[in-house]
């Protein structure tokens, strides 16, 4: 009995070490494919993060919300469950641990380190830093999917593991097909035709106008895509030709290098009310707005960049910020409905006049500093620069065009 025991401890033992030789090359594997699973997911991934139309139609028609609501809504979805995937499959990159003082240690550098790849692999492809608004939803989600994969690390890993490549290969598969075909074609068209606006011998306020109606120009052909769907095509047209070409990567019209640069000679004989900086943040602030999620994009960064770079570090002025205020205002009359829509086309193309979209602003504080803003009006929060807003806004009231046309007749 002691001999057949002896036996079988010797006999096992090889067996043990092979089985712990097999979890060893298998924990390895699971390392490096968590790994190599981060590394494509975040280089590969589109930028801006995006999520595709059809889910927004869907949250749109459940909830009976308006559209850049439940875009918005889509957005913060795919892109949570996006980077809360990335950071639970970095909790499956590393070396679990035996104490709970390293395991410890795992809950702060895991995230930190995951956070910071994160930001740097997405300032290289977008060319800039998120403010801080763009960056706090994927911050959060790969915080609580790390502390959530740290958890799973030692519990059914195998399982959980398996679960997550699943769930970020649909994300992942959600956000690289985001971007609407129709609405880039739509928007490269635009460009081409307003390209045809540069060979005329107009410039200034002029070719302002004659661009607006070329943009808001009615197809030959307008059954195959709804007027708010124009509308935006014209409106992100304006913003890449007149604001600015980085635009284009919000449209996946990046890669038309010839198209992009032949839009930019457009913007540098145009005026709004005989300002150059008036045309392009009333355009690109237009473009933003109808980006749907400007909150959760990565496009607030780059309208806060394009627009410092407007004003040349001349400090604040109210009347850049009327022009951008107009631009969105312009935007949300222009897509508000199909029948606004069509109407705004009809209207531009026919009655348009600087009046209609812009009020007279010249008179407005301007190129103010820091010291300056702060002694005449304190804060943003003040009663004095909350006067100046509200004054702005009756201004922008009695634009025609900065409210729904069919709205505006029915009051």
């Amino acid at each position: 009995m002691y001999k057949q025991s002896i036996f079988s401890t010797i006999y096992t033992l090889p067996m043990q070490q092979e089985t712990i030789e097999q979890q060893k090359a298998t924990n390895k594997t699971i390392k490096i494919i968590a790994l190599l699973a981060i590394l494509a997911g975040l280089v590969f991934s589109p930028a801006p993060l995006l999520p595709p139309h059809f889910l927004a139609e869907k949250i749109q028609a459940l909830l009976h919300v308006q559209w850049n609501v439940a875009y918005m809504l889509a957005t913060i979805g795919c892109q949570t469950i996006f980077y809360f995937s990335i950071g639970m499959l970095a909790a499956f990159a590393v070396q679990q641990q035996a104490s709970w003082r390293k395991r410890l240690s795992q809950v702060f550098y895991v995230p930190l380190l995951v956070v910071l790849i994160s930001l740097l692999i997405r300032s290289l492809k977008m060319g800039h830093f998120p403010i801080w608004i763009n960056a706090i939803i994927p911050i959060a989600a790969i915080l609580v999917g790390s502390w959530l994969g740290l958890g799973f690390l030692y519990r059914r890993s195998i399982l959980s593991f398996t679960i997550l490549l699943v769930v970020l290969g649909i994300s992942f598969l959600a956000l690289t097909t985001s971007a609407t075909p129709e609405l880039s074609k739509a928007t490269a068209f635009k460009l081409q035709q307003l390209s045809m606006v540069y060979t005329s011998d107009t410039s200034g306020d002029v070719r302002f106008s004659l661009m607006m109606k070329k943009a808001f120009e009615q197809n030959a052909n307008p059954g195959k895509e709804s007027a708010v769907q124009h509308n935006r095509a014209a409106l992100l047209a304006l913003g890449i030709a007149i604001g600015h070409e980085h635009l284009a990567n919000y449209v996946n019209l990046e890669e038309q290098h010839a198209l992009l640069m032949k839009a930019a000679q457009l913007r540098e004989s145009i005026t709004l009310r005989d300002r150059n900086d008036w045309s392009r943040h009333f355009c690109l602030s237009a473009a933003i707005a109808v980006l749907e999620n400007p909150l959760v994009s990565d496009a607030g960064g780059l309208l806060k960049e394009q627009m410092d770079g407007f004003t040349g570090g001349s400090g604040f002025s109210f009347a850049d910020f009327a022009a951008d205020r107009a631009g969105v205002r312009f935007a949300m009359a222009a897509t508000h409905s199909e029948e606004d829509a069509l109407a705004m086309q009809q209207f531009i193309t026919g009655r348009y006049d600087v009046g209609y979209i812009f009020p007279v602003v010249s008179d407005l504080p301007e190129h103010m500093s820091i010291t300056q803003f702060r002694e005449k009006f304190g804060s943003t929060g003040s009663t004095a620069y909350r006067a100046q807003v509200a004054m702005i806004e009756n201004r922008l009231d009695s634009c025609k065009a900065l409210s729904p046309l069919l709205s505006e007749k029915k009051n």
